[in-house]
């Protein structure tokens, strides 16, 4: 994005001084986001699937009432030449190379990525879900074995089980039931279903685990007889052999909808989402079993994502900006008690913190500008908006400082909601949705 496509934009949309009273459907929008109580995923039923993915539901929430504003008041012409001319310094980048591009994969969640036993993995969900393996990024193969997961099986996430094999978590859905629903191989090749305790109405987000423990991340919804509301809770499940799950309800955790967990010094750490309003809350176990909710408030911020590095513990997101629509931001810990925000520096508005992996020693994150969700709320056709910049990509050694690294326009992902990242053979991946392919990215980390 050069200095004068936006302002150009802009003009021709707006054409009016720089305060405008914003039009009739931006109010209705502005007045729906302050109102609209948000909504788990696990409400939306079998819906769901043909619907917004995780990413773009907390894009929803987030862009909402800040993005929206910065462009009622035209403010983004200002943002943005102000950040192309004078804008943040940046890292050398990563020499990022289009790795491979695997042809015939539909799918509608996904790909996540895991690395196990030496092999880098790619799970997608279609109307099957498949497993596609590579030793060397870029040669893959599908595995016969996932022909064992069940066609009515939601895809959520996966890891490594601590050892060299794979863990693939979501849920199954029957009708408009779902239940909690893993699948463990030891090899990454034969899959089996596991036996997961089963508590109405719930989903596994997120997976994790260290050698010898296993634990899942998920919420369920619950229906207040009186008056018809719902509200959501916190569910976590733990295994020692990926076979056999327990269910326990993590303390405090009325309505926060589950995002992400991670393995941790301190045995696992789960961040999430408060239901109503702008606000995370992260929870810390040394077993899966047991869990403490911090007493750090992790105001203003939406989670997205959560790695670990060192001593520390990393949550990733964003938090809104009055000027920018939201900022990326992170939340640190070094004993799961007491978090710190940290944010990043942007080229432009409405960006995020995506996902994040650890390479080595350092913390990488990749985001997105999601201004065309703030566009889609006001009303304005795609077709008419300004282009969408180049995928951000940010290192930190503490997750607490983070540098932006030099634009690679090769990272023009748009607004996708299926872009992950992994770490294999000492460097970062990528791998996001193509034209007809998953297409993966790698690259050396910069130092």
């Amino acid at each position: 994005m050069n200095d004068t496509d936006p302002e150009k934009w802009l003009a021709e949309r707006f054409r009016v001084a720089p305060n405008p009273e914003p039009p009739e459907r931006l109010r209705q929008a502005i007045h729906t986001d302050r109102i609209q109580p948000g909504v788990s995923r696990g409400w939306a039923g079998p819906g769901r699937i043909f619907g917004l993915s995780d990413r773009r539901s907390l894009i929803a929430r987030l862009v909402g009432l800040a993005a929206t504003l910065v462009l009622a008041v035209g403010l983004l012409t200002v943002v943005v030449t102000r950040l192309e001319k004078n804008g943040p310094a940046s890292g050398v980048g990563i020499n990022w190379q289009l790795t491979a591009q695997v042809p015939g994969v539909t799918f509608d969640f996904g790909p996540h990525l895991a690395s196990a036993g030496g092999r880098l993995y790619m799970v997608v969900k279609g109307s099957t879900t498949e497993v596609w393996s590579s030793a060397d990024r870029a040669t893959w193969s599908r595995e016969p074995g996932d022909a064992a997961i069940a066609t009515n099986f939601v895809l959520r996430d996966t890891s490594d089980d601590g050892a060299d094999g794979l863990l693939i978590a979501g849920e199954t859905l029957v009708g408009e039931t779902q239940t909690p629903a893993v699948w463990h191989s030891s090899d990454g090749r034969t899959f089996t279903k596991a036996q997961v305790e089963v508590t109405a109405s719930s989903e596994i987000v997120s997976v994790a685990a260290r050698p010898g423990r296993m634990v899942a991340f998920g919420d369920h919804a619950t229906i207040l007889s009186n008056d018809g509301l719902m509200f959501s809770s916190l569910d976590a499940w733990y295994s020692a052999d990926g076979a056999t799950w327990s269910h326990v309800d993590l303390p405090e955790s009325k309505d926060y909808q589950a995002i992400a967990i991670t393995a941790w010094k301190g045995g696992f750490a789960a961040v999430a989402n408060a239901s109503l309003g702008q606000q995370g809350a992260a929870w810390t176990s040394t077993d899966g079993r047991t869990w403490e909710k911090a007493p750090t408030a992790l105001a203003g911020f939406g989670a997205a994502a959560m790695a670990a590095i060192g001593d520390r513990v990393v949550a990733v997101g964003s938090t809104p900006d009055d000027v920018l629509g939201m900022v990326p931001a992170s939340w640190s810990s070094t004993d799961g008690r007491t978090w710190v925000e940290s944010t990043a520096s942007v080229r432009g508005p409405a960006f995020m913190f995506d996902d994040v992996t650890v390479v080595g020693d350092i913390l990488a994150a990749i985001g997105s500008s999601h201004m065309g969700a703030s566009l889609q709320i006001a009303g304005v056709p795609e077709s008419t908006a300004p282009p969408t910049p180049p995928e951000s990509v940010w290192t930190s050694g503490d997750g607490m400082t983070w540098r932006l690294l030099a634009e690679d326009s090769s990272l023009r992902f748009g607004m996708n909601p299926d872009t992950h990242m992994a770490s294999f053979d000492g460097r970062v991946v990528v791998a996001t949705r193509g034209n007809n392919a998953v297409e993966v990215f790698s690259g050396d980390m910069a130092k």
